[in-house]
């Protein structure tokens, strides 16, 4: 399975080539391998018929969020 943690800039599988794709900020992990999304361009997120609540399989990460250890 996937490691997607909140923070984690994600977009759909397979799209990370696209010109246009859905871009998302992982907000919250919720359990049985679903994720809460806030999309940053809404409208193709739309087009693209997602909407906030995504499962982790459908997506892949475009950059992983910095987390420091204190």
């Amino acid at each position: 399975m996937i490691n997607i943690n909140p923070g984690d800039l994600v977009t759909l599988k397979g799209m990370s080539k696209s010109k246009e794709k859905p871009i998302g900020i992982v907000k919250k992990k919720w359990s049985r391998g679903v994720l809460e999304i806030f999309w940053v361009n809404e409208d193709v997120a739309n087009r693209y018929a997602v909407n906030g609540i995504v499962e982790v399989k459908k997506l892949e990460v475009i950059s992983e969020a910095n987390r420091q250890s204190s």
